[in-house]
């Protein structure tokens, strides 16, 4: 397949690539290589559905440190 560019140096790709679509350019000497990048999973954030119990928290201190220094991190 020859692809010919435009007055600005555009490119139209073949129709099996989507408009969205990630790809790597290798240059190798005097070819350029289009690598398709595959598309990252969609991660969901783990977060519950349900709301925190009111008492759940009621024995927190939000004030004070979680975890206590140790005393050869140099941090007083």
């Amino acid at each position: 397949m020859i692809l010919i560019a435009d007055e600005r140096r555009r490119v139209v790709l073949p129709k099996p690539a989507k408009a969205g679509e990630a790809f790597e350019c290798v240059e190798t000497g005097d070819r350029i290589v289009l690598i398709r990048l595959q598309q990252p999973e969609h991660i969901k954030p783990a977060v519950s559905r349900q709301p925190l119990k009111p008492g759940l928290l009621k024995d927190i201190n939000l004030d004070e440190p979680a975890f206590e220094s140790i005393p050869d991190e140099g941090i007083d």
